[in-house]
């Protein structure tokens, strides 16, 4: 299987000879070319939950790829050795890869009726977990691993993923990027979670006050206050990735009442 990967993305225009449009997309979304004439992606299912990829792909689309270009390289003054690092993030050579296995997209069971662990994010999938390594923080192709949560969500746009569901798969890659990293960002996030406690907390008591139960005396305006205030307030703990934590404080609310139901179902079945 050859692997040969062109270093200049071709947005709108055909695929190179021996290649062709992820027939998933197809010509409507052209952002992943896959190597050879039918579109299709070859996938062997070799455990419950794990997966060999055995067909080259690669991402082409332009906002995409020129969000990430400003971001490695806003100045402009490494264009070939940046051209190199994208080239090596946006592709996925099969005969590199030989034997290992990817689950796709990371999805809990029970957060299945969600979003599936595949779908128009699937090679984005395949692609970010080549991106974030087993080692060492940041030590993948991008040196960032905040950069390839982002990579991965602008992937995603491009592919079709609607706004809401890839920005709170964003969110949750995010807070996994967080917790891997050093202790000091550890620590905030074990913060931030205690004021979602609070900000969840806050938007119960709200509506128990808004029933007539006033809950210790206070009312409900302030609890109501403290719920909208509390995720802007906690949102600066997660750094340049703050954006992610509004959407999981958002998501929070109404995602995880549902998630842990949809949890002890999941046991029980």
């Amino acid at each position: 299987m050859s692997t040969t990967v062109s270093t200049t993305p071709r947005p709108g225009l055909q695929p190179p000879p021996g290649w062709s449009w992820w027939k998933v997309t197809g010509a409507a979304r052209p952002v992943f070319e896959v190597e050879g004439a039918t579109g299709l992606i070859e996938v062997e299912q070799v455990t419950d939950t794990e997966f060999v990829v055995g067909t080259s792909f690669r991402f082409v689309g332009a906002a995409a790829l020129a969000d990430l270009r400003a971001k490695l390289d806003p100045h402009g003054t490494d264009p070939a050795g940046t051209t190199a690092r994208i080239d090596g993030a946006r592709t996925f050579s099969a005969n590199d890869h030989v034997g290992e296995t990817t689950d796709l997209a990371s999805v809990p069971p029970f957060m299945r009726w969600f979003v599936n662990s595949y779908g128009r994010h699937s090679l984005a999938a395949v692609l970010h977990d080549e991106l974030i390594t087993d080692g060492d923080a940041n030590t993948g192709a991008l040196g960032s691993d905040a950069l390839s949560d982002r990579f991965f969500r602008t992937m995603m746009g491009e592919a079709g993923v609607p706004l809401f569901k890839r920005w709170i798969m964003w969110a949750a890659v995010a807070m996994r990027t967080r917790w891997k990293a050093d202790l000091r960002r550890k620590l905030q996030l074990v913060l931030w979670g205690a004021c979602a406690l609070v900000g969840i907390t806050a938007a119960v008591a709200t509506v128990a006050g808004v029933c007539g139960a006033e809950l210790l005396g206070v009312p409900w305006w302030a609890w109501a206050l403290v719920a909208g205030l509390m995720p802007l307030a906690s949102s600066p703990l997660w750094g340049k990735q703050y954006g992610a934590s509004l959407v999981a404080a958002l998501a929070g609310g109404w995602l995880l009442p549902a998630a842990v139901f949809a949890y002890f179902g999941y046991v029980v079945y």
